[in-house]
């Protein structure tokens, strides 16, 4: 029996059950984009979403000037971080810095507390499943209590990020970072990008560089530390050393979407972490600056090197122990536990583990 013309596809393939639905039209297909008359077999059939349009220099300038009143009172806080470091003891600026340092990791999902990255970098302590985590944490802490002499980010990223000549082979899979003469293009580029906007407020052209080193994947999309440090750094603008931040408050949220509104939004929520930090700085360093006044008044009368060691090591890290303070005071364990107790007999500190080995002591502020 010959086959209907009817039940014949326009390719010449016929219908294989009467269930068959009939071919769709191309008209049909409007979730398909008409594909370019100059488009190549591998290419993408959909449009690609213009991720550069947030980092559009003009886009930022205009952020700025609507979001002046939330600028403002991030610079005056930083100011006053600033102003009331200088009244601190030299070791103030480390315990702040451990705790900016916690709060960016915090950000990506990483807890750490400050004290735990404050005995690594000193004794080495920590966990194997940590040890990557606090040596990129040391590594901040150190990028943020340099001092002049320490490369900035806008210096050079090969000198800044402290990176390789070459790619590591052990890295772990997903984790490939620009190195080499890609690592210079691209810290050239940001470092250009952030000189464009050299007539905005510095806390601008940080919000700004945190935005385009993420665009640029200078680092993994997950991995927040690196352009946050860099965004402290440049954000202080001289007003202090570096940006505070505080747990719970982040530079960035969400991907870089475009339009106006968006960067406002950026905009504005880097300023206000840049608040609250500086704001929570001032009142960590308030307490410290009374407790420092406190215990050098009630010291006053013993003699040796080891009291005002043991006070300057107190400002220095959020917690201290025996082994801590023998290497930072240059004393001897015995001596650092015969002062450790004088002072937690004075009510100058206290113990906070509650056992008898591997104690840990802090301010009793």
């Amino acid at each position: 029996m010959a086959k209907r013309t009817d039940d014949i596809y326009e390719d010449g393939i016929g219908r294989t059950s009467i269930f068959d639905a009939e071919p769709p039209a191309e008209a049909d297909l409007w979730f398909l984009a008409p594909p370019p008359e100059d488009s190549a077999p591998t290419d993408m059939p959909w449009p690609m979403a213009a991720r550069q349009a947030s980092l559009d220099p003009d886009l930022w300038r205009d952020a700025e000037a609507r979001c002046y009143r939330g600028l403002l009172d991030a610079a005056q806080a930083v100011a006053r971080f600033g102003e009331r470091l200088r009244r601190c003891p030299e070791g103030a600026v480390r315990r702040i810095a451990l705790r900016s340092v916690a709060a960016a990791l915090h950000g990506e999902g990483t807890w750490l507390p400050p004290e735990q990255i404050a005995l690594y970098q000193v004794l080495r302590i920590g966990a194997d499943d940590s040890a990557r985590d606090l040596a990129r944490a040391g590594w901040a802490v150190r990028r943020l209590c340099g001092g002049a002499g320490a490369p900035g980010p806008l210096d050079g990223l090969h000198g800044f990020l402290g990176r390789d000549t070459v790619q590591n082979p052990q890295a772990p899979p997903g984790e490939d970072r620009p190195v080499g003469a890609e690592l210079d293009l691209l810290g050239d580029r940001w470092a250009a990008a952030v000189a464009a906007l050299a007539d905005l407020h510095p806390l601008t052209r940080a919000a700004y560089g945190f935005a385009v080193w993420r665009g640029e994947a200078l680092t993994p999309w997950d991995d927040l530390l690196e352009p946050a440090v860099a965004a402290m750094l440049v954000g202080a603008g001289g007003l202090a050393p570096f940006l505070p931040l505080a747990v719970g408050h982040r530079l960035d949220r969400g991907a870089l979407a475009p339009g106006p509104e968006a960067v406002q939004a950026r905009l504005a929520q880097f300023l206000a972490a840049a608040e609250a930090g500086a704001l929570a700085a001032l009142r960590d360093l308030a307490r410290l600056i009374d407790w420092a006044a406190r215990a050098g008044a009630a010291t006053a009368d013993l003699s040796g090197k080891t009291p005002p060691a043991l006070i300057d090591a107190l400002t220095r890290f959020p917690v201290v122990s025996a082994e801590l303070v023998a290497e930072t005071a240059g004393c001897s364990r015995p001596a650092a536990r015969r002062n450790l107790a004088l002072f937690t007999r004075c009510g100058l500190i206290r113990e906070i583990t509650g056992q008898d080995r591997y104690r840990f002591w802090t301010v009793a502020a």
